[in-house]
């Protein structure tokens, strides 16, 4: 695993190049970040695979779905050194846009990231017009969902964003086994009980790979992430339903959403 560029002060405080990251399990940290470190809510397992796969990869052009404290698209700047790196929130996120375009221009990529706050993950047309603007017509290499984690609105912006992916481009997907606990839990059921599972998509992606030659090449799922790769066959997205790509039988396996 190509980790060498991360470097591990301790068990939460992370370092790539100049910059720290202290590196939470949970949305708790005591105390403020000082100027130039950022928080980022993801396990060290979690971040050495992005780092093996950006050096695997080398992404020029990445969308990320959800940036919370801007600490993950900071970090994924400073891994991939991208030609353009695109990140969009629910929430308007003033403040922290403010202070990753600053840490940005300090870190000579001033140009390379772009932020959006007020975006919603299932409004596909909006989605689809950042993509072109920010892109300028060029197929985005990744795109990392760690967004509202529900079934819905996922699958609304993999629909959207997969056939744009370019050849063997990569689609992560963050957090999906919150309905899935251990069943010696005290809640076996997991989270959301009135939600679909986000493991339906997983589903329906695993039907597509036979169904639609050329769409999908592999999805690689544990229990933090699904990494899916993209085939070379032109899909219209404009068209596109990843819950139709199977047929009768294929579907039959599923019960109603």
């Amino acid at each position: 695993m190509a980790v060498d560029v991360l470097t591990w002060e301790d068990s939460e405080r992370l370092r790539v190049g100049e910059t720290v990251f202290h590196v939470l399990d949970e949305f708790a940290l005591s105390g403020t970040p000082e100027a130039g470190e950022f928080v980022v809510f993801k396990s060290r397992p979690l971040i050495e695979t992005y780092a093996a796969l950006i050096a695997e990869r080398r992404p020029e052009r990445i969308l990320e779905l959800g940036f919370w404290g801007g600490g993950s698209t900071v970090l994924l700047a400073e891994l991939a050194r991208p030609a353009k790196l695109v990140a969009i929130d629910l929430k308007p996120l003033d403040e922290v846009r403010a202070r990753v375009a600053a840490h940005a221009e300090r870190r000579d990529f001033g140009a390379v990231i772009r932020t959006f706050g007020e975006v919603d993950q299932a409004d596909r047309s909006r989605i689809a017009q950042i993509v072109e603007e920010e892109f300028e017509g060029h197929a985005p290499d990744l795109v990392i969902d760690d967004c509202s984690h529900l079934y819905e609105p996922t699958r609304a912006s993999f629909n959207e964003l997969f056939p744009r992916l370019s050849p063997r481009g990569t689609y992560l997907i963050e957090d999906w086994d919150w309905a899935h606990n251990p069943l010696d839990s005290e809640y076996p059921e997991g989270l959301f009980p009135d939600e679909v599972p986000l493991t339906r998509l997983f589903f329906e992606i695993q039907l597509a790979i036979p169904s639609v030659p050329g769409l999908i090449e592999s999805i690689s799922i544990d229990r933090q992430a699904a990494v899916i790769t993209r085939g070379e066959a032109e899909i219209d997205p404009k068209d596109f339903e990843i819950a139709s790509c199977a047929n009768r039988r294929g579907r039959s396996l599923l019960a109603p959403p």
